[in-house]
């Protein structure tokens, strides 16, 4: 299921809620349901196909890497669900926060603190546009991506050519999303084809699978790589 199914139906249980206790629950009570469910609401409207490639900023995400104090006030109650989801998630999850794919390239989750970058002085590619940066980078750059959604064409030519420059540096570079299974995968995916380690996409989703198991590009993420390849084909 798409962000927007999730976020939108997971907001109806705060409107129930606010609309249900409207005469028995306390005003303040209610005024911070119904802040929840028209959070919720905007961000899965945001995140709709028509809206995604627009409303990345919503958020209030810095080319820096942190979110705007306004913006988080405004859609505290989406990021405190999306905390409390990551944490659990983690809890119960045998899963690593990061994978090495190639000598040069790790693909993972976000890193909530420096104990989950898997080595010092690596550069980090960040395709999220909900998430702040946590950790210190020799070397970073965001493409703010709303999550089950891909990086433009633009956003996705960026990384490459601004990866292809870290390990130029010296430096190894870490790709990231919330999980390290849709948006960074889509992302690396087009770095590994660009370096030529990967005919394909399904060479270099292989790549990817191989190295974290649970990497899946949906049908947004398989398009815009497709998108990406035809755009670089006519400029070849």
């Amino acid at each position: 299921m798409h962000l927007s199914g999730v976020v939108g139906g997971a907001s109806l249980g705060p409107a129930l809620l606010a609309y249900a206790g409207r005469s028995t629950l306390p005003k303040a009570a209610t005024l911070v349901l119904w802040h929840a469910a028209g959070a919720g609401l905007l961000v899965a409207l945001a995140a709709s196909s028509h809206l995604a490639r627009h409303t990345t900023g919503m958020l209030g995400k810095t080319p820096h890497g942190s979110l705007k104090p306004l913006n988080l006030a405004l859609f505290w109650p989406y990021h405190a669900a999306l905390r409390t989801k990551l944490g659990l998630q983690r809890q119960l999850s045998s899963e690593p926060i990061w994978n090495r794919v190639t000598a040069d390239y790790y693909i993972g989750a976000w890193p909530s603190e420096e104990a989950l970058v898997p080595a010092a002085q690596l550069a980090v590619l960040d395709v999220t546009c909900e998430l702040p940066l946590q950790v210190a980078a020799p070397a970073y750059l965001a493409l703010p991506t709303w999550d089950t959604h891909c990086p433009t064409v633009e956003q996705i030519e960026a990384g490459v050519a601004w990866s292809e420059r870290q390990v130029a540096a010296g430096r190894g570079v870490l790709v990231h999303c919330a999980h390290g299974h849709g948006r960074s995968a889509a992302m690396l995916a087009a770095i590994l084809i660009a370096r030529g380690d990967a005919a394909d996409v399904a060479g270099a989703v292989a790549m990817l699978v191989a190295a974290r198991p649970r990497v899946r590009l949906n049908a947004r993420q398989q398009a815009g790589l497709a998108a990406w390849l035809a755009a670089r084909k006519g400029r070849q």
